[in-house]
């Protein structure tokens, strides 16, 4: 008897579900997480400092999560650009999520743009974010976002990047015709002194679109930025 006890134990054991089933299964799919993500810099551009920041980040749960970032550059002392975005994005397959939004960008020009898109990882490792916007006065326009991390060591970290803007039509209040409007490509490499916390240095090329009052050559075409600055995460 105590032997066959001892079976109906052990099968049950071996038959019983692995992890939370049922309502613990429900409680862990609706827990509420967040991330937050700042970078800021300074960097060298020709004969000019521009001074940046970079923030992201978002609160949920595995389907359901309100997405915010802001950024932003200065240079010698005057804010020159920047914007903020803030989205609500739903989990459609593994590694991606749907969202949509609001774009809000306070300089060159006070704009606002309806935003949807989608954000996720791409192969061999790529963070990828296409974004659709459309401006208060009708005009569409895309960016696309993509990123990845290579480790050199457990605390050194390459990273190689690129982020492009487009305008499919001309926008009057940006004062710029159809086309790229920005293309920035680069390459950083951050030491995680902790994972929260990294300094690091890069260089990035970046070409912007010349307004349409003004002369060809007035403002150089292509350039390159040397930076550094520090990485937080919370």
């Amino acid at each position: 008897m105590k032997t066959a006890a001892g079976l109906v134990v052990l099968v049950s054991l071996l038959l019983a579900p692995m992890g939370p089933t049922g309502a613990a299964a429900q409680e862990s799919d609706n827990a509420v997480f967040h991330y937050s993500l700042l970078d800021v810099d300074v960097a060298t551009s020709s004969d000019f400092v521009v001074g940046r920041w970079h923030a992201t980040g978002w609160i949920g749960t595995d389907f359901d999560r309100v997405w915010w970032s802001t950024e932003g550059e200065g240079l010698d002392r005057e804010l020159e650009g920047a914007e903020a975005m803030l989205l609500y994005g739903r989990y459609v397959r593994r590694f991606w999520d749907l969202v949509v939004g609001y774009r809000h960008e306070v300089l060159p020009a006070s704009q606002g743009y309806l935003t949807v898109g989608v954000m996720g990882l791409a192969p061999y490792w790529f963070e990828v974010s296409l974004f659709g916007f459309v401006s208060y006065d009708g005009d569409p326009s895309l960016r696309l976002e993509a990123e990845t991390d290579l480790f050199l060591t457990q605390r050194a970290v390459l990273t190689l990047g690129g982020e492009a803007d487009w305008l499919i039509t001309g926008d009057d209040t940006l004062d710029l015709d159809a086309g790229f409007r920005t293309i920035e490509l680069g390459i950083r490499t951050r030491y995680e002194i902790r994972r929260k916390f990294a300094p690091y240095v890069d260089l990035t090329w970046v070409d912007e679109a010349q307004p349409r009052t003004l002369l060809p050559g007035a403002v150089e075409a292509g350039r390159f930025r040397l930076g550094a600055g520090l990485r937080l995460i919370y």
